[in-house]
């Protein structure tokens, strides 16, 4: 398990001023999610997003052949249910914690109401959609321009905290890989 981060050291490093940060934390819930519990489940939307200060997870959704694929990983200092400010539908996707977790938690209409109010808030939301769609489109671009060996070996650079924390098979369907596979290029490697 890292080191637990606090949100008021988050928001002061993106240069939150103190005044906005004491407003900001009076509205956010801290949570414990236990290893193996869900933050979100499939079908749900849980109208929070969430600040991982301590622990992992990672979104979860199901194939057409129905094997679980990793969506995604969020740790700490990371953002994850992001996609309940976008969409008020129903997850496609579960979210798992893969070791007990400390969460601050914030209700979609009040951070909408943050970021409406504070303009230092709404550049920092901007900067995490930007960072959001640039995973997105780094990781679809890897699926067409990498094979397997060079989409894991970019993984191990970019998270090489995530490769240490989480089981071998959640990488391999992060990647789009078989365990086997997955095995294969490292002992190759």
């Amino acid at each position: 398990m890292r080191k637990k981060l606090s949100l008021t050291q988050y928001l002061d490093e993106k240069g939150i001023s103190s005044e906005l940060i004491q407003t900001i934390e009076s509205v956010f819930t801290l949570r414990s999610l236990k290893k193996g519990c869900n933050l979100l489940n499939m079908g749900e939307n849980s109208k929070v997003i969430c600040f991982i200060l301590q622990g992992i997870v990672r979104g979860v959704y199901i194939d057409e052949e129905g094997d679980e694929i990793t969506k995604c990983f969020s740790k700490e200092g990371e953002w994850c249910c992001f996609y309940n400010i976008l969409s008020d539908g129903p997850s496609k996707y579960w979210i798992e914690a893969l070791e007990d977790c400390q969460i601050a938690e914030i209700g979609v209409e009040q951070l909408r109401g943050i970021i409406k109010k504070y303009q230092q808030f709404r550049i920092l939301y901007d900067e995490l959609y930007n960072d959001a769609f640039m995973l997105s489109d780094e990781k679809g671009v890897s699926f067409q321009r990498m094979n397997a060996k060079q989409r894991y070996l970019h993984f191990a650079e970019k998270y090489p905290d995530i490769e240490e924390r989480v089981k071998q098979e959640y990488i391999a369907s992060y990647i789009g890989i078989t365990p086997s596979s997955l095995s294969r290029i490292k002992r190759e490697l």
